[in-house]
């Protein structure tokens, strides 16, 4: 003991290079170690044990030295609990797993519960076939035994296609009424055509993807006289026609919609510029006369419309858009009045 620690204290240098490197050697194979535990976790843990070791050169200091394996305590405790926690929630998932295995397999046997009597029925005939020394009474018995089991197959095949069969007319049902909900919730009740409700949806969608388009807003010219003069039915009949009118001139792309009232609004994917040569075809199209049912008489009612235009501009909101759009409509509505004037 004297003469090895006279060697020790001989060759300080010497035995400080030999400890860094085994203290180096030994966090290389802590990290490759929790690597290969846990590959999920381990690698980030490696990684920063191989960075602890870079720092232990062979002039390192104590400081350093003690500083290292703190920070090796913490890394270890670290990954420790994050390994505990990730092998807990694995055991919980594969638990769950089996559980619904369970689940499963129960439904099935419940499901088949019917024919294990006639299954086990079956089981006992071959075992008496297995008694019997007459062959054609064997072969007698195996014939009928065949028949039953294959008769049982048939039932299960033929009650398993009723209950996938079932199961796609139960789908199908939900499915159609999936689609009249999403049409509910976006048609018009009275003219057909889409509703605020889809076009502000869409309008939103054009916001977040910057795309360029524009909003032609649609008001009918004295409705209200209409309305009061005929009554609210001939009212809706007359907007039923308009809209219908109005869808068939634009694409099929664009969006029209009842936005309210007498107004309409159609969301079409271009500029101000490439819409508004359009605007006068659009009247002689829609304007004009209309045929509506008064009394089971059929009676001609002028429509004449005041349009609003409005291209949108990076950064504005829906609501900013509409309200250009309204403010120019209502421009040449008041244009309009001061012209009868």
């Amino acid at each position: 003991m004297i003469s090895l620690k006279r060697y020790i204290e001989s060759r300080p240098e010497e035995l400080l290079k030999a400890m860094c490197e085994s203290y180096r050697a030994s966090l290389t194979v802590m990290g490759t170690s929790a690597t290969q535990i846990c590959p999920h976790l381990g690698e980030d843990v490696e990684h920063d044990l191989l960075s602890l070791r870079d720092r232990l050169s062979p002039d390192v200091t104590p400081d350093t030295v003690v500083e290292t394996g703190k920070q090796v305590e913490k890394e270890l405790a670290k990954w420790g609990e994050s390994t505990s926690t990730y092998f807990q929630q694995t055991a919980q998932d594969i638990k769950e797993l089996m559980l619904t295995v369970v689940e499963t397999t129960q439904a099935l046997g419940e499901r088949d519960h019917r024919f294990a009597r006639e299954f086990e029925e079956f089981a006992g005939q071959l075992a008496a076939i297995g008694n019997l020394a007459d062959l054609t009474k064997v072969r007698q018995s195996l014939g009928k035994s065949a028949h039953h089991l294959k008769s049982c197959v048939e039932k299960m095949l033929q009650e398993g296609e009723q209950s996938l069969s079932q199961i796609r007319t139960e789908l199908s049902v939900y499915q159609t009424r999936l689609d009249e909900a999403e049409r509910a919730a976006t048609q018009d009740p009275v003219t057909g055509v889409a509703n605020r409700y889809k076009a502000e949806k869409r309008i939103q969608l054009l916001i977040e993807g910057s795309r360029s388009y524009s909003i032609v807003l649609f008001d009918l010219d004295n409705f209200k006289q209409i309305n009061d003069r005929y009554g609210h039915p001939a009212g809706d009949a007359l907007l039923k026609q308009f809209a219908t009118e109005l869808r068939s001139f634009f694409r099929v792309s664009d969006i029209v919609c009842r936005w309210g009232g007498d107004e309409f609004l159609v969301i079409v994917d271009c500029t101000a510029e490439q819409i508004r040569d359009r605007i006068e075809q659009v009247r002689k199209w829609i304007c004009g006369d209309y045929t509506i049912q008064i009394g089971g008489e059929p009676r001609k009612v002028s429509v004449q419309t005041s349009v609003g235009l409005a291209s949108w501009r990076p950064g504005e909101t829906a609501a900013e858009l509409i309200e250009r759009a309204d403010r120019a409509m209502y421009q040449e509505k008041a244009q309009k009045v001061k012209g009868a004037r």
